[in-house]
């Protein structure tokens, strides 16, 4: 039996170490994204307003639904509470063309206000389009 429990615990420390080593190494970035994954109202009404702007229509194209992996081809950066971010992620539109849609805002009672939208195309000519 104690052998058993031994080898529980050996198991359980090779588990948990690359677990260690993983948010040693990346910091506080699994906490960030995770934040803004878990809101999704926060990037789902940035990209609705953004698809309102006729100048993000005729240059970009409707914006198509973002994923996790939009989200990590950008940042995120909070400067003092969870209560305001600056992030940017990576957009496709329908027809797979790509671009980086900056948001920077700020939670107040529960509802995000926007403070800045801007859509940046790279391809086929790097154009900034403000959104608000």
């Amino acid at each position: 039996m104690a052998f058993l429990n031994k080898r529980i615990t050996f198991i359980s420390l090779l588990l948990l170490i690359p677990v260690i080593i993983f948010f040693s190494l990346t910091g506080d970035a699994t906490f960030r994204y995770g934040a803004v994954y878990l809101q999704p109202q926060l990037i789902n009404d940035a990209i609705e307003i953004a698809n309102k702007d006729p100048e993000v229509k005729s240059e970009f194209g409707e914006i198509a639904p973002t994923d996790i992996f939009r989200l990590l081809e950008g940042e995120v950066y909070y400067p003092q509470s969870t209560s305001q971010v600056k992030l940017t992620i990576g957009l496709r539109n329908t027809l797979d063309k790509k671009a980086k849609l900056d948001i920077v805002a700020s939670k107040k009672n529960e509802i995000w206000e926007y403070h800045k939208i801007t859509v940046r195309i790279k391809k086929p000519e790097k154009k900034r389009i403000i959104v608000l």
